[in-house]
C-alpha cells in the first residue's frame, strides 16, 4: 500500500477511519463508543498492499464513487454480517486486504445475486467454476450462495490465479474475465509491461479499477469525505456445526429461531427440512446458542426427498390454484422454482411442483 493519510502512519490511518465511521451516527453509540482498533476497518487498512494513491485512474474511481456516499455507506455496511470472516480468511491465507472488498463489485454484498450469466453469490461464481472449486448445487443446496463456503472457495481460485499470472492486479482480472482469456489477451500484447499497461475488454478493464478506487476511499475515507458504516471487529454470527442432515425447519422452530432469521444467514440452504450438502448452519449468537441446546437434546431426521411432478402452466391459471390442485403451498411452488415475480407466470411455463409421497 503507497499514500497514507497525507503522509501519516498506520496508526493515524486507525484513528481516523474510526472517527469518520462514528461522526453523525446517533444510532450506531455502542459501536461508536468503543476505540478505534475495535472496529474492523483499521484492521482492513492496515493489510493493504495493492492501491496506489498516486495512480490517476484509482483517483478517478474513487471520485466517482464519493460522488455517491449514501450509496457506498449501504454498500459496505451490508458487507456486516460476511466481512468479519472475509477478512479472517484472507489474512490467514497473506492475502492484500483488498481483495476484502471484491464481493462489492462483484455482487454488492449480496449473497442473492445474479447475474444473467447464470453467476450468483456474494463472489458470483458461474455453475462450471463453481462446481471446479467445489461448490456443489441441488435443489436443496447451492453453495455458491453459502457465504461461508463461497468465500473458501473464491480465495482458492484466487490464489491459483495468482500461482498462474505472479501478480495480483492480473489475478483479479482473470478472476473476472477467465484466465484462459486473460492470457490469450497477454499473448498478444507482449509489449504490456504490468496489468495497467494492457488493453482489456471493458469489463475487467473496469473490474480491477473500480475495485482499487473503492480501496482507496476506505484507506482515506475523510479525503473524499466518506463515512464508514461503524462495524465492529468481531464476527457478526456464529457457526453451528451439523454432524449429519436434519430438518432445521422443526429444529429452529424448537429453539425459536425464526424461519427469516434462519433464511437470511443461510441464503444457500433453499429446503429448510433437509440440509444434505450442508455441514454448518450461520446464526446470531443467541439463536445459535438456543439452536446447540436444541440438537444436543433431540433428533431431528431430515424430511424425506420430495417427488417433483411437472405442471404446464394453462391460460388462466394462478399459483394459487395450482397450488391447491396438488396440495402444496403458493410458498412451496415460488421457491422450488426460484420465481422472482410471483405475479408473472405465463402460459406454457414448466414449473417442478414438489410433493409428498
Amino acid at each position: 500500500m503507497r499514500g497514507g493519510l497525507d503522509g501519516g502512519g498506520v496508526g493515524l490511518k486507525h484513528v481516523a477511519v474510526a472517527a469518520l465511521a462514528c461522526a453523525g451516527l446517533s444510532l450506531a453509540l455502542p459501536v461508536c463508543a468503543q476505540q478505534a482498533d475495535e472496529l474492523i476497518w483499521p484492521r482492513i487498512v492496515a493489510r493493504m498492499r495493492l492501491v496506489d494513491d498516486d495512480n490517476a485512474e484509482t483517483r478517478r474511481w474513487a471520485r466517482d464513487y464519493a460522488r455517491h456516499p449514501d450509496a457506498v455507506r449501504q454498500l459496505l455496511a451490508r458487507a456486516e454480517p460476511y466481512l468479519w470472516h472475509i477478512v479472517e480468511a484472507v489474512e490467514r491465507r497473506d492475502m492484500p486486504a483488498e481483495i476484502v472488498l471484491l464481493p462489492a463489485i462483484e455482487s454488492g454484498f449480496d449473497p442473492a445475486a445474479r447475474s444473467q450469466q447464470h453467476a450468483s453469490g456474494l463472489w458470483q461464481f458461474v455453475p462450471w467454476t463453481g462446481r471446479e472449486m467445489g461448490l456443489h448445487s441441488t435443489r436443496d443446496y447451492d453453495g455458491r450462495r453459502d457465504p461461508v463456503a463461497s468465500t473458501r472457495a473464491a480465495l482458492g481460485h484466487l490464489s491459483d490465479l495468482h500461482e498462474r499470472f505472479g501478480d495480483w492486479h492480473l489475478a483479479l482480472a482473470a478472476y473476472n474475465t477467465g484466465a484462459a482469456r486473460l492470457a490469450g489477451l497477454m499473448r498478444k500484447q507482449p509489449q504490456a509491461a504490468d496489468f495497467w499497461a494492457l488493453k482489456l475488454p471493458r469489463e475487467p478493464h473496469e473490474h480491477v479499477r473500480r475495485l482499487m478506487g473503492l480501496a482507496l476511499l476506505v484507506e482515506q475515507p475523510q479525503k473524499y469525505g466518506l463515512r464508514l458504516p461503524p462495524i465492529a471487529n468481531r464476527p457478526a454470527n456464529e457457526l453451528v456445526a451439523l454432524r449429519k442432515p436434519i430438518d432445521l425447519d422443526a429444529a429452529a422452530r424448537k429453539a425459536q429461531v425464526r424461519e427469516a432469521v434462519v433464511r437470511a444467514y443461510n441464503p444457500g440452504l433453499h429446503n429448510l427440512g433437509n440440509t444434505t450438502g450442508k455441514k454448518y448452519v450461520v446464526l446470531p449468537a443467541a439463536d445459535a446458542e438456543r439452536l446447540r441446546r436444541v440438537l444436543a437434546a433431540g433428533e431431528f431426521p431430515p424430511q424425506p426427498i420430495p417427488q417433483v411432478l411437472v405442471h404446464v402452466v394453462q391460460p388462466g391459471e394462478s399459483l394459487w390454484r395450482i397450488a391447491r390442485r396438488y396440495a402444496v403451498s403458493v410458498e412451496t411452488i415460488v421457491r422450488w422454482n426460484r420465481i422472482a415475480d410471483r405475479a408473472v407466470i405465463r402460459p406454457g411455463r414448466r414449473l417442478e411442483v414438489p410433493i409428498r409421497v
